[in-house]
């Protein structure tokens, strides 16, 4: 695979790229809204893997935004060099990126309202926004260059603007929320004043020499922003001489699902509204899109339709990603699932995680987590789901030897069968990703092995990790999500079914999905207070039930609902309810009694991201 599009080396305004792989800036929070050793060791770690640039998370300039790193004070300074002095001999180039939430973010002040373009209600939090005044308009101007100015001070190889999703300088170019009637409001022209005037302060700040670029995007709803309307302000800031490159994205928090698509979206999602910007410049040129492989991002630039191809979800998966696949080795670059589940999920908990890779974030922490043992250990997994499966190939990492038995005949445990369900396949990637390793790590693996205690005993284990699952409930009802997933056409004699969900998780959107894909009449009965709680933060929700609305089967959901109430009257039940399912193996009879662990859903039934982290700290443990 000769790759020659995506790593040709490339300059912009004097900074050499070594490719065109770029890590475009997301939140982390890693560091507590500062630049700390955790924080430099996540961006090291990507550094090492080869990739060519990477944008430093939006930092707000501003005390009425928080954000998820803070540019408030000449402190961010030695934050700044602290991070370059690290990532300078791995010669990945970096940038960082500014930008404010205006009426989407929560002001660090308490009590004081987000500020905007005018008063309007915030889609994520309900808050209605400050009206700026033009003084504080002015005031936003100089923060922007004053935070630029430390960011060139620091030696930080370049700046962006952030000028989309939704945020303040996209609520002044949006007729929706700005209401304006001075000259910050009203025409095209007045309405792209703010972020004109952003620009051309921070290029007076940091001096032609430096690197300014901008992100600009459809914001993904009918009456806002569009793809022409972006195309017209970078003509306008490409004439005024204001930036060196364009960065192109979707989404907004109106529509929030579609800046960070999940698995859903097709690769390269973006890119018919990307092209319409990026063809209306001369400048270099960077898309996102849900990009995994290199081989996808060297499609995109072969084409012409950008310069740069953004996969950050795709880093986060795997750092080394880059430097696998130049070296022949793409067959074990861990693939994201773009479950949103550790990265979006994961941020809005406290901080940035991954469902498939759980040293994101304890990158310094786990810098020695996985050397190899002084006296290796005999090690059973019992089960071979996400949390087994994890656990073993940890340990055989570290020079154990492992043997791995599961009591069905496939690996994934709940996994293999949520991957049936319609748009979810990505996510047994994962599994496969991790039973190659084991694979290749020459760990034993035993399908259809019950383990009992006389197994038990003839192993003689000095450790034993019990990832035994979680046992999906169907009393009272003919189907579990398990056999529905597992469906391949419409049960006969069935028109309606009733959907008893005590779980919260993605089982019911998925069971549901599939029932009204075949024209059947759902209710979903459930004793929380919304559908699918466990769902919210992942940005999945809102697109599922976008297509349910749009399937030949109907859709009823009864929230609050007590369990013990007599469900509607259906053709069929399937009730989504889980119990952790540990293995009785009399392991204290065991001469010497071994370690135990117990990991994922066996402890405690929740998301994967939880099960893959539970099974890697076993593995870390032995």
């Amino acid at each position: 695979m000769a790759l020659e599009h995506v790593l040709a080396p490339m300059t912009i305004k004097g900074v050499e790229l070594r490719n065109r792989v770029v890590r475009t800036a997301h939140g982390t929070n890693i560091g507590r809204g500062r630049i700390d050793d955790d924080l430099v060791a996540y961006h090291v770690a990507r550094g090492r893997g080869g990739v060519g640039l990477s944008i430093l998370e939006a930092a707000s300039v501003h005390r009425t935004d928080t954000g998820t790193l803070r540019t408030h004070d000449r402190s961010s300074i030695h934050g700044f060099r602290r991070l370059m002095e690290a990532i300078r001999p791995t010669g990945m180039r970096m940038f960082h990126q500014l930008g404010h939430l205006g009426h989407d973010g929560v002001p660090m002040d308490d009590g004081v309202q987000p500020w905007s373009a005018s008063p309007v209600r915030s889609p994520s939090h309900g808050w209605v926004a400050h009206e700026m005044t033009v003084a504080e308009i002015e005031e936003i101007v100089g923060c922007f260059a004053r935070a630029a100015a430390w960011g060139r001070e620091g030696g930080l190889d370049g700046v962006e603007i952030h000028a989309a999703h939704g945020y303040l300088l996209q609520e002044f170019q949006s007729p929706v929320t700005n209401l304006r009637t001075d000259r910050y409001g009203g025409s095209v022209a007045n309405r792209m004043r703010f972020t004109l005037e952003v620009l051309a302060a921070v290029r007076a700040a940091v001096g032609d020499d430096h690197v300014v670029g901008v992100r600009t995007g459809a914001d993904a709803t009918d009456d806002g922003v569009d793809a022409e309307d972006c195309a017209e302000l970078v003509r306008v800031i490409e004439a005024a001489g204001l930036v060196d490159y364009v960065n192109v994205t979707f989404g907004s928090c109106r529509r929030p699902h579609k800046i960070i698509g999940a698995m859903h979206e097709p690769t390269g999602y973006e890119l018919p509204t990307s092209e319409v910007v990026t063809k209306a410049t001369r400048l270099p040129t960077l898309v996102t899109g849900r990009f995994r492989t290199l081989a996808e991002a060297d499609a995109v630039i072969a084409s012409g339709l950008a310069d740069l191809v953004g996969m950050t979800r795709a880093h986060i998966a795997d750092p080394d990603l880059v430097r696998r696949t130049v070296a022949g080795r793409a067959d074990e670059v861990r693939p994201c699932i773009a479950c949103n589940q550790g990265c979006v999920g994961g941020l809005s908990l406290g901080r940035l995680g991954c469902a498939v890779n759980a040293d994101v974030g304890f990158e310094r922490e786990h810098e020695h987590a996985y050397d190899r043992v002084a006296t290796p250990r005999d090690v059973l997994v019992v089960g071979g789901g996400p949390a087994g499966l994890e656990a073993a190939r940890v340990a055989a990492v570290r020079g154990h030897r492992v043997v791995l038995c599961e009591a069905g005949p496939e690996l994934g445990g709940n996994i293999a069968a949520s991957r049936r369900f319609p748009h979810h396949a990505l996510i047994g990637d994962g599994i496969d990703w991790l039973a190659a390793e084991l694979v290749r790590l020459d760990v034993e693996v035993r399908l259809s092995t019950h383990v009992d205690p006389a197994l038990a005993a003839a192993l003689a284990p000095d450790a034993v990790v019990l990832a035994t699952g979680a046992r999906p409930l169907a009393a009272g009802a003919q189907w579990t999500s398990v056999d529905v997933a597992r469906m391949d056409r419409p049960p006969e004699g069935v028109a309606s079914v009733v959907i008893d969900d005590r779980f919260g998780g993605y089982e019911v959107i998925g069971v549901a999905e599939r029932l009204v894909e075949w024209g059947i009449d759902v209710t979903v009965v459930t004793p929380f207070p919304t559908l699918a709680p466990r769902l919210v933060r992942e940005l999945v929700l809102v697109p599922a039930l976008e297509r349910l609305e749009r399937a030949p089967g109907a859709l009823r959901v009864v929230t609050g609902a007590d369990p013990s109430a007599p469900l509607p009257p259906a053709d069929a039940v399937v009730l989504v309810a889980k119990e952790p399912a540990p293995a009785a193996l009399d392991l204290e009879r065991l001469d010497p009694r071994p370690v135990v662990h117990v990991v994922g859903d066996a402890a405690e039934p929740g998301h994967l991201w939880a099960a893959v982290r539970s099974g890697n700290a076993a593995g870390r443990a032995l």
